[in-house]
């Protein structure tokens, strides 16, 4: 039964819903479309199945983390560790909330190349967040066609540079979060460049969780006489210190969520990251025929001291050392024509992908790498064809099919043999297709229904194929899980007035794969018998008049084992409902000043598939007022927030199914930060 705990904000944005739409005027442009640069072409028209955040949406903030960019969007579950030695968890409709690092289930995609690796894994931490104009978030069953995250796609996108110019920027706040960047952005005519650089430090809230990072990116934009655009871009990330506090255990995040866990002190638990990527990309999107193109190639090298010794001969060590080569390409051809009159467009495209991971592991010798405990080579490989069809028989009716079909194959060669640690070396290759259809019908003034139906897969990662419980060797039993996504819904959008949406979904998924045990740094997997999620997701953006602006969305999702030993349970990670409300206030009319106030809900959340402990619901505010200024050619932009403003005390994420206990991740008290920007065009 729903907790009357959450009645008073879904009051308030069900009251905010019927006052807009009687009074509603001007609203920011919303990209109707999940556009996706040099990995699927945009004539995928699936129009009003995707949500779309603009700068104007994203709010105050540092951009150290991904949440601030995905404010209120419908299906999204972000949980914030306050720990840069864990990247934020995110999850679309309970997909990705098992992940025990990075980001799981769901494709993640920056101005159209992957940051996902073959198998599924990805990470948004190396990313400059500080140029990102717009993030696209798509779920449902036409995500499957995207690849190997059947929990949706998040594609956040940069802008091409309209002018020339220098800018400068600063962040502090608590936490002794200090940031400083700087941008420079050169146009002309059909070509530009941006060059970005940033340097973080943040001294951490809990004892032991001070974090050190840099990070630098070119971008060069280009387009030919014959209207071919061009993109390169190269990025790299260097994280040198990110010490890891570790978890808590319930009762010792209810005596003092800010005390140490001695463990972090006494195996000194940290982690250190260097990332590069490159990618070209090109596309021409004129005429009947249209292609486009990509390719990337990139490393990643990670140092990570856990929690315990891992002396055990047949363990992997209490030290990771991993470092993983990765790259790929794609290649997509549509083509618009008529069939019987029928207007339609054809979409063929593949992609090719590989990675690498020279993984070692050493035994922590309280925060030293002492002996030889794991040595081995994994590698990713995938292959991926992939189609779309989209016709208009009527004018208001859009029809769309796709299918997906990819092999991935996925070899471990063990050089680690000793007495007691046998040979570890296997292989599994995993052959799925995926498809999709659906449709949009627009009635009355601008009404539109929709529905799609479709199969979706997620196959193991290399990680989680690498433990057995109470056993060694490759983890080649864990099975792909296969879902079956239905969802239909109906949307109002007028242009530059008002957004609003009702979802309903329906989500049945066979070998849902799961946490089994996570104990001291080491996490294994299983196939779970049957899962069953169903939910509504609602969501509204309007601008009431010109100074009022506002931004609601709710979900209430049934998550639930439906078979096998927790049939009943409700997955772990998973909340089950969740409001969010965005208040804006323009006291002068124009950007000089903006006022803002963001409100958020979320129900208890399991840790683990017996479902005994529970992470409690939370309510918290943040307040943040910013302003842009602009006098002849400088610019002036600034921003303070007051996060967490009632000082609710709360748990951000938990580590599902953690064998020891401490699965608390604590979020942060109130908090106060703010940033400055200068900028001169030229």
């Amino acid at each position: 039964m729903k907790s009357p705990t959450f009645l008073p904000l879904g009051c308030m944005a069900a009251i905010t819903l019927a006052s807009a739409a009687a009074s509603a005027q001007k609203a920011p442009e919303v990209i109707e479309t999940l556009v996706i640069y040099g990995t699927q072409v945009e004539q995928w028209k699936l129009a009003r199945q995707s949500i779309t955040n603009t700068q104007t949406d994203f709010g105050a903030g540092a951009r150290l983390d991904p949440a601030e960019l995905l404010l209120a969007i419908p299906g999204v579950q972000v949980d914030s560790r306050t720990n840069y030695a864990q990247d934020t968890r995110i999850s679309l409709r309970g997909f990705g909330a098992r992940s025990a690092f990075g980001v799981r289930g769901i494709d993640l995609l920056v101005d159209g190349i992957p940051m996902s690796t073959p198998d599924g894994q990805g990470q948004l931490s190396s990313v400059m967040l500080d140029a990102v104009t717009a993030a696209q978030v798509l779920r449902g069953p036409l995500a499957s066609l995207y690849g190997n995250g059947a929990g949706g796609v998040i594609a956040v996108q940069t802008a091409v540079p309209q002018q020339s110019q220098l800018a400068v920027a600063s962040v502090g706040g608590d936490q002794g979060l200090k940031r400083y960047q700087v941008q420079g952005d050169f146009r002309r005519e059909n070509f530009a460049v941006r060059g970005q650089f940033a340097d973080t430090r943040v001294d951490g809230d809990r004892p032991h969780s001070a974090a050190e990072r840099e990070q630098a990116a070119v971008q060069l934009f280009y387009t030919t006489s014959n209207n071919l655009d061009v993109r390169i871009k190269h990025e790299q990330s260097d994280d040198p210190l990110l010490e890891d506090p570790l978890g808590l255990t319930p009762e010792q995040w209810r005596t003092d969520p800010w005390q140490k866990n001695p463990l972090a002190e006494t195996y000194n638990t940290r982690k250190s990251v260097k990332h590069q990527q490159t990618s070209i990309s090109l596309r021409e999107q004129q005429g009947a025929t249209r292609w486009q193109t990509a390719v990337w190639q990139g490393e990643r090298d990670i140092t990570q001291y856990l929690g315990f010794i891992g002396d055990g001969i047949s363990g992997s060590g209490g030290v990771v050392d991993l470092a993983r080569d990765f790259a790929g390409a794609s290649a997509t051809v549509t083509h618009s024509t008529q069939l019987l009159s029928v207007p339609i467009e054809l979409s063929l495209g593949a992609e090719a992908a590989k990675m690498e991971d020279r993984r070692r592991g050493y035994v922590n010798n309280l925060g030293v790498a002492g002996d030889l405990r794991r040595d081995e080579l994994g590698e990713a490989s995938g292959r991926d064809i992939y189609t779309l069809i989209q016709l208009n028989p009527l004018q208001p009716l859009t029809l769309y099919t796709g299918a997906r079909r990819s092999w991935l194959d996925i070899d471990v060669d063990d050089y680690f043999i000793v007495p007691g640690n046998p040979d570890d070396s296997g292989m599994r290759d995993y052959r799925e297709h995926s498809y999709a259809l659906g449709g949009n019908y627009q009635f009355a003034n601008h009404w539109e229904i929709f529905a799609s139906t479709g199969r979706g897969y997620e196959t193991p990662t290399l990680t989680e194929m690498a433990y057995k419980t109470g056993a060694t060797g490759l983890n080649t039993q864990l099975e792909a899980a296969i879902n079956h996504q239905h969802q239909w819904g109906l949307q109002y959008q007028q242009q530059d007035q008002l957004q609003f949406s009702i979802t309903h979904f329906i989500i049945d998924t066979d070998n849902e794969i799961v946490v089994d045990q996570s104990i001291g740094g080491r996490t294994s997997f299983r196939n779970a018998a049957e899962t069953e999620r169903e939910g509504v997701e609602l969501f509204a953006r309007v601008a009431l008049n010109e100074l009022w602006k506002l931004q609601a969305s709710a979900q209430s999702m049934h998550a639930d084992y439906s078979a096998g030993q927790w049939s009943g349970k409700q997955l772990p990670g998973v909340a089950r409902e969740q409001y969010q409300l965005g208040v804006e206030w323009l006291p002068l009319r124009n950007d000089l000043l903006q006022v803002n106030l963001i409100a958020q809900q979320r129900s208890r959340i399991f840790t683990a598939d017996n479902n005994q402990i529970a992470a409690p619901g939370f309510y918290t505010l943040d307040f943040s007022v910013q302003g842009e200024y602009e006098i002849q050619s400088w610019g002036l932009d600034w921003w303070l927030k007051l996060a967490n403003l009632r000082d609710e005390n709360h748990v951000g994420s938990v580590v599902v199914n953690q064998s020891n206990g401490r699965a608390f991740e604590p979020a942060l008290g109130r908090n106060f930060s703010g940033g400055v920007k200068i900028a001169h065009r030229f």
